[in-house]
């Protein structure tokens, strides 16, 4: 067999990128293997006919993620601000507010504390996680509120606008985890300050793509279906009948699509095949409306909202950098989002756009270009925006996360301790499985 690397990377999103290139840059053979004709993982940039840029996946970056700035400055790929002009807009209580309601912030800062005492290190030692971890979210706020209204609209935008998920689906735990990972509530929702204040032209698939080229060997449309370990190290055979050999294999992509799309001989640990099984994806249907000019900003409005109620959970001005196109990107999450796709397309169209009548007013009744992307029916991704736990998983399991299996590494979002469910989690994923591949080749040189 010719196809020998030191390490095989299975996936081409951050997490495998980074990890190809670290490896490359200290002398290691390898190759990443990657499902799709393109890279970027759970980043996708569309391109209209007169050129507009559309951000069907990932698409911001913010401060303290330090490794994805770097990455674009390292590769000269721009970044600007979110276009965000004018006041945001809450919508509960059957009325328009300029603010969140009181009880809602005070909420969100009991959350922030408890978040604080998360270690995501050693997540089993958190000292709280016995009860938080066998709690859903929405039980959790349930009790906290005697106003179903704010409790909802809290889980809404927690539950909803960071895991894609419904706040009776995740427990207390994975969510303080979460916004631990990120620095905190206003740090994950914020646009200037927090982690959607940049874009990036081109989307970050032109990062990606950057990194790709830069690190040569992605071999496209390659479906992984088994990893057989061998008196050598790792076989890897492909559904198209291609067969790989490496010392390493690291496993770069989501860990729903690791368990049902890779067939593993000898099979996985019980531990091991029960965490990545207990990583459920998150439910995300994104849309975009593109108009002939961003007219909320007529009113002195930001694009920026928020609901309590209906299937849009949030909406925001997704318009690119001088041009006059209006761009009104917004979300669908949870079993909202599942319950939608079970339509024909021109149904929902018809249910978002009044929606959007209701909340923008008869102006957006009539968008040049309405785009939809429906991550969970993306058949190597399985939903979006990252994986989460169920309620007791990470009790069970967390301490499993980013551990190997002999010769067989885990990177992903999902792995991360900073920024995790971000492309920086993913790049850091990536780095760290290299680090340690590198750490065990070096001592068994030693030996």
């Amino acid at each position: 067999m010719d196809k020998k690397y030191d390490v095989i990377i299975i996936g081409a999103g951050f997490a495998g990128l980074a990890a190809g290139l670290s490896l490359k840059k200290n002398g290691f053979n390898t190759v990443i293997l990657e499902a799709r004709d393109r890279v970027g993982g759970r980043t996708e940039t569309k391109w209209l006919e007169d050129g507009t840029q559309i951000d069907l996946g990932g698409q911001w970056l913010g401060p303290t993620q330090d490794r994805m700035y770097e990455l674009a400055d390292q590769y000269g790929v721009p970044t600007f601000p979110s276009q965000l002009f004018g006041k945001g807009q809450y919508h509960y209580l059957d009325g328009v507010h300029d603010n969140e309601p009181e009880e809602m912030l005070e909420l969100l800062e009991v959350i922030d504390k408890l978040a604080d005492q998360v270690n995501l290190d050693q997540p089993h030692q958190s000292p709280e996680i016995a009860t938080q971890d066998r709690m859903t979210l929405a039980s959790w706020l349930s009790l906290q509120s005697e106003d179903k209204e704010v409790a909802n609209f809290v889980g809404r935008m927690l539950a909803g606008g960071l895991l894609a998920s419904d706040a009776g689906e995740v427990s207390l735990f994975q969510m303080l985890y979460y916004i631990k990972a990120g620095n905190g509530v206003q740090s994950l929702l914020g646009a200037k300050g927090g982690a959607q204040q940049d874009r990036v032209v081109g989307g970050p698939q032109a990062i990606a793509e950057k990194m790709a080229e830069d690190y040569g060997s992605v071999y496209y449309q390659q479906v992984v279906k088994e990893v057989t370990k061998t008196d050598e190290g790792y076989l890897v055979e492909t559904r198209s009948g291609e067969q790989y050999a490496a010392a390493h294999v690291l496993i770069a992509v989501p860990p729903t699509v690791a368990n049902s799309k890779i067939t593993f001989t000898p099979e996985l640990p019980v531990w091991k095949k029960k965490t990545l099984q207990s990583i459920l994806p998150g439910s995300a249907s994104k849309f975009h409306a593109v108009y002939e000019k961003s007219f909320w900003r007529d009113e002195g409005l930001s694009g920026q909202r928020n609901m309590s109620e209906g299937l849009i959970i949030e909406s925001l001005d997704n318009s690119l950098e001088d041009q006059k196109k209006g761009i009104l990107t917004f979300f669908v999450y949870g079993i909202d989002s599942i319950q939608l796709s079970k339509l024909p397309e021109a149904k929902r169209k018809e249910l978002l756009i009044e929606e959007l009548v209701h909340l923008y007013g008869e102006q957006a009744r009539n968008p040049e270009h309405f785009i939809t992307q429906d991550w969970n029916e993306e058949p190597f991704t399985n939903g979006c925006f990252s994986g989460h736990f169920t309620p007791g998983g990470f009790i069970k399991y967390g301490e499993f996360l980013q551990s190997e299996v002999d010769g067989i590494h885990f990177a992903g979002t999902e792995t991360a301790t900073i920024w995790n469910g971000y492309f920086e989690g993913a790049v850091r994923s990536g780095e760290r499985e290299a680090q340690k591949i590198m750490a065990k080749s070096e001592s068994k040189s030693k030996e």
